[in-house]
């Protein structure tokens, strides 16, 4: 038969496709136009910008979810790139919103709308449309009717409508619809008075359409979505008619009664609407009339009905038109078909590309197969028409023409698909298999690199092991780099033949699992080795800043405590300061007592990671130094406190002013208590490789959470176990605490998560018969290291809160020592007491009464604030303060005292001095009276009234100031 067409129809074969072609092109055009006002109707409406190509403006996807997003009234978000990446993402979140919606596409991807495919983003476009503007409108009257077939409904629709106009008949949705009267006697049916039916019949066929689009527009907003000189065409476009009739249906009223209904159903098969393939929506088949002028509404004789004719298909007659229709569709596709083929790239030597093209062969392929039974079908209706005898034989020629030109590139695109797609399978198998060789080559010599690793001898100090660390990125580098070939590998595309059979499967399974054995156990001892060496590296380093701090420290103290004067004091006050020195050098050791114990903690922990029997020898001979100066330090500070009791003792101070700076110094005595650190959390162990990937993944997260909780709990032991003396202000450690509280909370999740995958990855192994004891080990370490940080939670927040009262009790304690540190300071100002005057005098010693009395009245707070002190347990620095304050309140309740009897003693002399002078005046007044006397009589009386009147006068010796 293409033997036959190619002789006969060789000419017409050129002119036939630019036919086809050119028919295909122009629906395309009308639907691109349609469905782009379409698209910016919607868009208007959530107010976005609208598109002007519909090609090249939906290829990133945003205009996509644009429109989806007021459709489905939800928030959908974009990529905020625009690479083709972003694109990508966009469109692909587009596909499974209309998945979710329950919208079929059929052989439409992401990478062809990127591409801007003009047939499949026209196809995606008119599901969007079908599923939002046709079966959701009309849903609710296919339920009443129970219908299924919404394309019937709305001819049905259509028909009841028409019924009174005789001028209007209409049979389909694409040539009943080109002169206009139809939409007219829609609008004119429902708006009798918006204008006058015979004024309409009267225009051409564009005006009529012109006229409609305006009164829809104008009474029932519709858009025009619609040009006139498009549908007044010889076969418009059917789904843009059915767009907009489905338009003036969603406003119009609906009543569609079952008469119109089953009028369509006996409609002749030649007029009849084709029913969809399967459930509701509209079919593809387009159906045209038998003539111009014709009006074949008075001609319905009974035939099949629908589901009758799909059974008994193979005994209808089949009329020229609808083959025609039917072929020109047919011939579009193939068309299309063809130029897909040939579009596609030369087969790459890159194996990722090849992937690409043998997936991308495979849509197409199955493309082919959807529609091989729509290529038999036209060749069975054209045997049919030939065999029924009506035609001419001109027409009959024709046919057969067409028969075998479809015939024959049908054949032809089968074949070349079929050489493509077994190229693109042997191309790939090489590649493939060049990948696999070129992975077991890298890792043989990655395996000799990692035995050599193994025999090197360890780190004598830091620098070197600072070393390794950098040849072990070296490796993991590698490492990284080979990965995406592996990655490629986990894809791999697997082709069996009738040749090969399930031998070759099984030897390419093996050949795969040993690689993935050896690549899983590569990266196992790579991420192993290296957790161990940043880990021992940060130890390392940490210890030896740490011990380096330490040295310095220990020689300010040092320093400090020999410039401290331990006898020969001059007085209380030079005695109580050099107590106080004495506390706070004592404060400081208590803090730093931990630091020791902590810093040889970590020399041994560090050695029995480093295994170095010279890095062990060093380590341990720093922290035997520092232990030595540690135990000097402290002999020297009791052989100082000891000196200082000698000092008090040779003063010959009475018991009440002894006892405070003798306990002080007792205090400053004490020996220093040892502490140690909990001890380092338990290595993590390693699973058996099962599956690459999820086993990777599942080590991954496990060692980010175990790294995380070590890093979490060594912050919550430095808060809950440092001691309440050395940490920071009350309001640090609220904000410490808050923010490891935080941590904690936001990490539950993800903890949580991994224990969660820690056992799906143990029934995966069970169900393969695999070990499960140290996934069961990782699961319950991640689980105990979790509730040890819970609990180590607990001790901080308790910390924190013994530290609030210790800080409340501290802050009192130092408030009383200020108002002690103000009474020295006003009684060094007012050391020279016998150069004031009367006046000054006296109101000296009201303010020391005064400041007696309110010293005198701190006592009881003194003691409240030692009470307080003693039920917060055994806090060496309060305890110290407390001493050093108590005996600050001796010693300036002394002083006051002191100060008030100088005041009172030169109060009395200058009284004394005052008398005296009185006296002495009086006498040389009673020696001047002796001189003068005649009348011994009268000089007696003189004299006894003088006496008198100096009796009055003088007044006591000495009377008290108040």
């Amino acid at each position: 038969m293409a033997t036959h067409g190619d002789s006969a129809g060789g000419g017409a074969n050129e002119e036939f496709n630019n036919i086809i072609k050119w028919r295909s092109d122009e629906h395309d055009s009308v639907q691109k136009k349609t469905f782009t006002k379409w698209i910016n109707a919607q868009l208007s409406k959530t107010g976005k910008t609208p598109i002007n190509d519909m090609f090249s403006d939906l290829r990133d996807g945003r205009k996509l979810l644009d429109l989806l997003q007021g459709l489905t009234v939800t928030v959908l978000t974009k990529e905020r790139g625009s690479t083709r990446v972003h694109a990508l993402n966009n469109v692909n979140k587009v596909l499974q919103v209309l998945h979710q919606n329950n919208v079929d596409l059929v052989n439409i991807g992401g990478s062809d709308i990127v591409d801007g495919n003009h047939k499949l983003t026209l196809g995606l476009i008119w599901s969007i449309i079908l599923h939002w503007q046709v079966k959701d409108i009309m849903k609710d009257i296919m339920s009443n009717l129970q219908q299924t077939n919404s394309e019937k409904i709305l001819l049905s629709w259509v028909r009841q409508c028409s019924r009174s106009y005789p001028e209007v008949n209409v049979l389909n949705f694409t040539t009943s619809w080109a002169d206009g009267l139809a939409l007219n006697s829609i609008l004119h049916h429902f708006r009798p008075n918006a204008f006058v039916w015979d004024q309409v019949v009267r225009l051409s066929p564009v005006e009529r359409l012109e006229h409609a689009f305006t009164v829809a527009k104008d009474l029932l907003a519709i858009e025009r979505l619609l040009d006139a000189e498009d549908v007044a065409v010889q076969l418009p476009d059917k789904k843009s008619i059915i767009m907009y009739v489905t338009s003036l249906f969603a406003v119009l009223p609906k009543d569609v009664t079952m008469e119109a209904i089953r009028e369509v159903e006996t409609l002749p098969r030649k007029y009849k609407v084709e029913s969809e393939d399967s459930g509701p929506g509209l079919g593809a088949q387009n159906v045209q009339t038998e003539a111009a002028g014709s009006n074949p509404r008075h001609e319905t004789p009974s035939t099949l009905t629908e589901t009758e004719g799909e059974m008994e298909g193979s005994l209808l007659e089949v009329d020229l038109d609808s083959y025609q229709t039917t072929l020109e569709e047919v011939l579009t596709w193939l068309l299309s078909a063809e130029d897909a083929l040939h579009t596609q790239e030369e087969v790459s030597d890159d194996v990722e590309e090849v992937k690409e093209q043998f997936h991308t062969h495979e849509v197409f392929m199955m493309e082919l197969t959807a529609h091989q039974s729509s290529v038999g079908n036209v060749l069975q209706a054209g045997n049919q028409l030939i065999a029924q005898g009506n035609l001419t034989d001109e027409e009959e020629e024709e046919i057969r023409e067409q028969m075998c030109l479809l015939n024959s590139r049908w054949e032809s695109l089968r074949v070349a698909s079929m050489d493509r797609q077994a190229r693109l399978h042997e191309v790939l198998m090489d590649l493939q298999q060049q990948q696999l060789q070129q992975l077991s080559d890298w890792l043989s010599r990655t395996e000799e690199r990692i035995k050599k690793i193994e025999t090197e001898p360890p780190a004598k100090d830091l620098e070197l092991y600072r070393v390794q660390l950098e040849q072990h990125k070296e490796l993991q580098n590698d490492l990284e780099a080979e990965q995406v070939k592996v990655n490629s590998l986990t894809h791999m595309v697997v082709v069996v033949d009738e040749n090969s059979g399930e031998s070759a499967t099984a030897a390419l399974e093996e050949q795969l699992q040993s690689l993935g054995e050896r690549w899983a156990a590569v990266c196992r001892w790579t991420e192993e080795r290296w957790h161990k060496l940043q880990e021992v590296f940060m130890v390392w380093q940490q210890l030896l800043s740490d011990q380096s701090l330490f040295h310095a420290w220990l020689a300010e103290k040092e320093e400090a405590l020999s410039e401290i004067q331990t006898s020969n004091f001059r007085d209380p006050s030079e005695m109580n300061t050099n107590v106080r020195q004495l506390a706070v050098l004592k404060e400081d050791m208590e803090k730093k007592r931990r630091t020791l114990d902590q810093l040889s903690d970590a020399g041994q922990d560090v050695i029995s990671l480093l295994r170095s029997p010279e890095a062990a020898a060093t380590i341990g001979n720093n922290t035997e130094e520092l232990a030595h100066r540690w135990d000097n330090l402290v002999q020297k500070l009791e052989d100082s406190s000891f000196q200082v009791m000698e000092a008090v003792t040779d003063a010959g101070m009475t018991e009440g002013e002894e006892q405070v700076p003798v306990d002080a110094v007792d205090a400053v005595a004490a020996s220093l208590a040892d502490q140690e650190l909990a001890p380092p959390a338990p290595p993590k162990k390693r699973l058996v490789e099962t599956d690459a990937e999820v086993r990777q993944l599942f080590e991954k997260k496990l060692s980010d959470a175990l790294r995380w909780t070590k890093t979490w709990k060594t912050s919550a032991q430095a808060l809950a176990s440092t001691h309440p003396d050395a940490t920071p202000d009350t309001p640090d450690l609220q904000e410490t605490l808050k923010g490891l509280k935080l941590d904690f909370d936001a990490k539950e999740a993800t903890v949580s998560q991994v224990i969660q995958d820690g056992r799906v990855l143990m029934d995966q192994l069970e169900r393969e018969g695999e070990c499960v004891d140290s996934v069961r080990a990782d699961i319950d370490l991640t689980q105990t290291e979790w509730d040890a940080c819970a609990r180590e939670l607990q001790a901080a927040r308790e910390r924190v809160h013994t530290q609030s009262r210790v800080g409340a009790l501290s802050a009192e304690v130092a408030d009383l020592d200020q108002a002690l540190e103000e009474q020295d300071r006003w009684l060094d100002s007012t050391s020279a007491v016998e150069k004031y005057d009367e006046a000054e005098l006296r109101s000296l010693s009201g303010e020391c009464q005064s400041r007696l009395v309110g010293v005198a009245a701190s006592s009881p707070r003194l003691e409240h604030l030692s009470a307080e002190a003693r039920s917060l347990g055994a806090m060496p620095s309060l305890r110290d303060a407390m001493v050093v304050v108590a005996a600050h309140h001796a010693s300036t309740l002394q002083r006051l005292q002191s100060r008030e009897q100088e005041v009172n003693t030169a109060w009395t002399s200058r009284e004394a001095k005052r008398v005296s002078n009185r006296v002495d005046a009086l006498k040389a007044k009673l020696a001047t009276l002796r001189e003068g006397i005649v009348d011994v009589a009268s000089a007696e009386d003189a004299v006894e009234s003088a006496q008198i009147e100096s009796q009055y006068t003088i007044g006591p010796l000495y009377q008290p100031v108040t």
